[in-house]
């Protein structure tokens, strides 16, 4: 397929409104659940920490699976890969949405994140090989902002869906949509398929994938309703992923057909675009999972209407996705990501100044901001993961890197989450400590409660949340201002000259 012709006109178009919609699909499931889990839970007769297990069993599934793409993909080829993927993520959303117990919703949640694990990644590759050289940019750009406005939109659709439809509704509004990506795919790129190999299969490397993956996203997903380390069965899941990842890395590394192919970290740029991806995110992600509950949790919004607040991220993403896609074509890939931390930061400090009394424009306004950062932060990075290794390599890269950068933003949210009510405990104490009889104002104020002690408790407790907030948002301030002399380890790439080659793989470097 490296021979064949770029696309262009209404076919490159169609092409990309399909895998678009496909990547959409995908990522959208990943957020769209979360608001519907209390209604789920009600309705299926079991507890909310039971209906976790919805998220946790897709997300598990959805970790496994992603780093075994590139294998997949040179058995099958790319073309046919994906599309099987949209399809099988149609039939288990259908099954998860028709399911009427938990057990059988989890069981076709596995599934789901199981068939789905390729989309993102041979999303982003199928589209490299039939864009032209020179719009590589522009490629991963509307790549990027798909992978950036369907989270932003899931908990607005759930939200709707769940509140005017049925929880069913999230999975169902799946299948039109893969059937039009699906169908496109197949129709439009069925002659443009990748060559297949058959391989030896790295069993043991599966197996190890499986337990250290799956073991490492329950650990961080069930953690804080566990009560971290004070619970026997997240010590032994952790034990489990420090062990199991140790052996994996070792296996893999010196296997001749890896199914994770650890080697693409003595790239350079590969080591640094991933390690600058997976930090940023962290910061990007957290703050995204922080917002929201401060909020509902602090603010008293609803759930629609703290979407609503977050939405304006994904407007600008949009708008600046053509610029961004030009840009990265002419400009220091090094540059336009400073660029983008230097926004994140002055993001973070801005709302580490928000209060109890912050009017709804100004929570919104850093939104706009953080917008037009957004793929200034992921199209550079992606440019450097896709030419640090040989085109017939870049569904494999891509697969490894967003698994890594998944990886990382659990652990984001799964540090945010806990830090946040830590710091407030921390806060709380200290707030508390003035309230003594000898201070005059602390006794008027409980007056002015009511001597409601309880109220007086309450509102401590949310003084004492917002203090955790801006904490954290200063925090993500200071800490991506610092990711900055990281971007610049990356060795600079010649994008004019990238663009005017007649194949990538002559400005990549193969893996051993």
């Amino acid at each position: 397929m490296n021979d064949l012709a770029p696309v262009k006109g209404v076919r490159l178009l169609l092409i990309t409104l399909a895998t678009s919609m496909a990547t959409f699909m995908m990522v959208l499931d990943t957020s769209i659940a979360n608001v519907a889990i209390p209604t789920i839970a009600g309705n299926l007769g079991i507890s909310t920490d039971q209906g976790i297990w919805v998220i946790t069993a897709f997300g598990a599934a959805n970790a496994i699976s992603m780093p075994m793409t590139g294998f997949l993909s040179r058995r099958f080829g790319e073309v046919r890969l994906f599309t099987f993927a949209v399809v099988g993520f149609i039939v288990t959303s259908i099954l998860c949405g028709m399911s009427n117990s938990i057990e059988m919703l989890i069981f076709f949640r596995v599934l789901q994140g199981a068939v789905s694990g390729s989309i993102a990644p041979l999303s982003q590759s199928i589209l490299l090989r039939n864009f032209p050289k020179e719009k590589h940019g522009m490629a991963m750009a509307l790549w990027s902002m798909t992978v950036v406005v369907a989270p932003i939109m899931g908990p607005i659709l759930g939200g709707v869906l769940t509140d005017n439809c049925s929880w069913s509704w999230i999975f169902f509004i799946n299948v039109p949509i893969g059937i039009i990506a699906s169908i496109l795919v197949y129709v439009l790129l069925k002659d443009r398929d990748t060559k297949t190999q058959r391989e030896n299969v790295d069993y043991i490397g599966i197996g190890l994938l499986v337990i250290a993956a799956g073991s490492l996203q329950m650990m961080l997903d069930l953690g804080k309703n566990n009560d971290w380390f004070q619970s026997n069965l997240i010590v032994a899941l952790t034990f489990l992923a420090i062990l199991s990842w140790g052996i994996m890395i070792i296996w893999e590394w010196y296997h001749d057909n890896p199914i994770v192919n650890f080697r693409f970290f003595k790239q350079r740029n590969f080591l640094v675009a991933v390690v600058v991806m997976c930090l940023g995110f962290m910061m990007y992600f957290g703050s995204t999972v922080l917002l929201p509950l401060w909020l509902q949790g602090v603010m008293g919004y609803t759930a629609s209407w703290s979407g609503y607040a977050v939405a304006p991220i994904g407007i600008l993403a949009i708008v600046s996705a053509p610029i961004i896609g030009k840009l990265v074509q002419k400009v220091d890939l090094r540059i336009i990501l400073s660029y983008a931390f230097v926004m994140f930061s002055i993001v973070g400090f801005w709302r580490a100044n928000y209060s109890l009394d912050a009017p709804y424009s100004y929570i919104m306004m850093p939104q706009f901001v953080l917008g037009a950062a957004t793929l200034a932060f992921f199209v550079p990075l992606q440019n450097l993961v896709v030419t640090s290794v040989s085109s017939d390599q870049i569904a494999n890269a891509v697969a490894l890197s967003t698994f890594f950068r998944t990886l990382f933003g659990s652990f984001s949210s799964s540090i945010v989450t806990t830090m946040w009510d830590e710091r407030m405990e921390f806060h709380h104490a200290r707030l508390a400590e003035g309230f003594t009889n000898a201070n005059q104002s602390a006794m008027e104020f409980i007056h002015q409660m009511g001597d409601n002690l309880t109220a007086v408790n309450g509102e401590l407790t949310r003084q004492a949340y917002m203090m955790s907030t801006t904490d954290i948002f200063w925090m993500t301030g200071i800490l991506c201002l610092c990711l900055i002399p990281i971007v610049w380890l990356a060795k600079p790439i010649n994008t004019k000259r990238l663009s005017a080659q007649k194949s990538t793989t002559n400005a990549a470097v193969n893996i051993d």
